[in-house]
């Protein structure tokens, strides 16, 4: 899955669960339930040289970079507008975490180096991918992010 549906995710937990002790764990875990959903991303059918050529790194950090401007958004929202900063922390903690199994597995990705415990993780990830084809693993990321943002703005 994209990074930015998971951020959006982990907000949303933040949103429903306000103690970080559970929603950081919660998001965690949300991270590899949502890579169970049918989805596409930038690696979706790439060999491992692939991914360090052409548009996908290029997209990668497009992504990389909305998911931290989404992020950024609903932290500095609850923070500054809402003027809470019990929530503006749980949210923030939250969009890491739920992205967090992907950042560990960027060194994997491009340097092709596993460090030191990620081999457990990198295990892991395998096991939760579920592809699919372009159209429909687009579809079904919008749709998740589409419900985040429901729940968010209500």
């Amino acid at each position: 899955m994209l990074l930015t549906p998971h951020v959006l995710v982990g907000l949303a937990i933040a949103k429903a669960i306000p103690n970080p002790l559970i929603s950081v764990p919660v998001s965690v875990l949300a991270h590899f339930l949502g890579d169970l959903v049918p989805h596409w991303d930038f690696f979706s059918g790439a060999q491992s040289e692939q991914r360090l050529k052409g548009w996908r790194p290029i997209a990668v950090m497009m992504d990389f970079g909305l998911g931290i401007a989404v992020g950024l958004f609903f932290t500095l929202n609850l923070l500054w507008v809402k003027q809470s900063e019990s929530a503006a922390l749980n949210a923030f903690l939250c969009g890491i975490a739920s992205v967090l199994p992907d950042a560990l597995e960027a060194p994997h990705v491009y340097m092709d180096k596993t460090p030191f415990g990620t081999k457990y993780l990198l295990s892991i990830q395998r096991k939760f991918q579920t592809q699919a084809p372009v159209v429909i693993g687009i579809l079904t990321q919008v749709l998740i992010s589409a419900l985040s943002l429901v729940f968010l703005f209500s």
